[in-house]
């Protein structure tokens, strides 16, 4: 909120848990406490564990701020208020390729190892507690610390396996893509859906019988656990809580579960599928010459003046995401190609960049606002308007493949607000003439001049540059 009115904020936290809530203050992220919470916060920052961790960038900078309660809507009025560094970009579980979620899932488990070994847990272990920065993934829900009791178990296990284990077993042993599994149940994949999936022989694969199988019959026998353990509760109402629970789960237990979930996760692997545009750099449809003109085209737009926030739409393995990064505080690299995204995002993680983030997503059927009225978690544009857009080799994908209506699209980057790098591909392009078999030529909009009418609506044309021979073309836009 570039105002600096308060607004609730889906930066990690949710209105579903009452102890905290995150708000939006200008460029600032604050989070309410209520009085137990903020006593665990006071409590865990001194601890040497959670230093190391906030010092190492696993856990979000956070500090305490003194905030004004009338700052905040409504009637809401806190204990104490904290404030956490904030992400560039919100990105979720169903836009991550394998590798970003695989990678989520270890940052949880070292998370808790360490801090049960300090005497604190975790009270929850969704995969919406972690975000990226670039390629460094970040637990950002620092209200989920609380004191370990002994004898506790982990509470979370069902929830890591729902929203960490089972995507990625699905992945690595079936090759069955779990974002749609992920974006339509928030709440991730229930062990009987797993277990009606990971059948046959995969059933022997590492960590089926266990986590899937076995997790799927002991659901299934305590449907009525919620019952059972009121009934149990009331029995023993003047029982200690400690004394309920003592000697259930020693701590060596825990930590078992903890280390076995460790290495069945780290043994998973993601599906070797050769990607469409994987090895782009060498393998896509241009000259030697071309490719420097759209190189230096892109280049020379982005050395223009630096930008906070770019996305390239259609990026392939971030060729051209690294040159908008090169003048870009933060860039979002978009692909509907899940392997490209996973190359894009593991050669970042090996080079520790930290202002490129790669998502998988179509552009034809971007993510939407979810959760309780569409609040929880953002559509696409409500993370963050781009100062610039790249949309390279992808206006014949999204008219012919898409069936998307170029004046349509062009609206629509339009309503961003952005300037826009943009190639044309004519009807002549030998990739549209490919799109185009066994399809009616329906598409007269592609060719130069009706393409140039429809921008010329919506952009100011600022340079163009042919590509291709002429059946391409390269602009540089900006709204009008």
């Amino acid at each position: 909120m570039s105002d600096g009115t308060a607004a609730w904020a889906a930066d990690g936290g949710s209105f579903r848990d009452r102890a905290n809530r995150v708000y939006r203050l200008g460029p600032e992220i604050v989070r309410g406490l209520d009085a137990k919470a903020l006593a665990n916060w006071n409590a865990v920052r001194a601890q040497p564990f959670f230093q190391k961790l906030m010092a190492e960038g696993r856990i979000v900078s956070t500090s305490n701020r003194p905030t004004d309660a009338r700052a905040m809507p409504g009637d809401e009025c806190w204990a104490g208020y904290i404030q956490h560094e904030r992400i560039p970009f919100l990105s979720y579980p169903y836009e991550w390729s394998f590798g970003m979620l695989k990678d989520a899932a270890m940052l949880h488990l070292d998370i808790l190892e360490e801090a049960i070994l300090a005497g604190w847990t975790l009270k929850d272990a969704s995969a919406y507690n972690v975000q990226f920065i670039g390629a460094r993934a970040v637990f950002i829900d620092i209200p989920s610390f609380t004191p370990h009791t002994a004898g506790d178990p982990w509470i979370g296990y069902r929830q890591f396996c729902m929203m960490f284990l089972y995507p990625l077993m699905l992945s690595s042993y079936r090759c069955i893509d779990y974002r749609p599994l992920l974006r339509s149940s928030l709440e991730g994949i229930d062990p009987d859906t797993a277990n009606q999936i990971l059948t046959g022989a995969t059933r022997f694969r590492k960590g089926v019988l266990g986590h899937v199988y076995l997790h799927a019959k002991m659901q299934a026998r305590h449907k009525n656990k919620d019952l059972d353990e009121a009934r149990h509760l009331t029995e023993d109402v003047d029982q200690r809580p400690s004394e309920r629970r003592a000697g259930r789960h020693s701590e060596a237990m825990v930590m078992g579960v903890l280390q076995g979930l460790g290495r069945t996760t780290a043994k998973l692997s993601s599906p070797d599928d050769r990607t469409t545009w994987g090895n782009y750099e060498t393998d896509h449809s241009y000259a030697e010459a071309s490719f420097a003109a759209k190189t230096s085209f892109v280049q020379q737009v982005v050395d223009e003046k630096r930008r906070g926030l770019a996305w390239d739409i259609g990026c392939n393995t971030g060729t051209f995401s690294q040159i908008a990064a090169s003048n870009t505080d933060y860039v979002v690299a978009i692909d509907g190609d899940v392997k490209a995204i996973e190359r894009l995002y593991q050669r970042q993680k090996a080079a520790g960049a930290a202002n490129i983030l790669p998502l998988v997503m179509d552009i034809a059927n971007v993510s939407p606002a979810q959760g309780w009225r569409g609040a929880e978690r953002k559509a696409l544009d409500e993370r963050g308007k781009p100062d610039l857009i790249l949309c390279l080799a992808l206006i014949h994908h999204i008219v012919i493949s898409a069936n998307i209506p170029l004046a349509e699209f062009l609206e629509w980057l339009h309503s961003l607000g952005g300037e826009v790098v943009i190639e044309s591909v004519g009807r002549r392009d030998d990739m549209t003439r490919m799109l185009l078999r066994n399809r009616v030529d329906q598409y007269a909009e592609l060719d130069n001049a009706n393409f140039e009418r429809l921008v010329g609506e919506k952009f100011e044309v600022v340079r163009t540059q042919p590509l291709k021979g002429g059946t391409r073309r390269l602009y540089h836009l900006r709204p009008r």
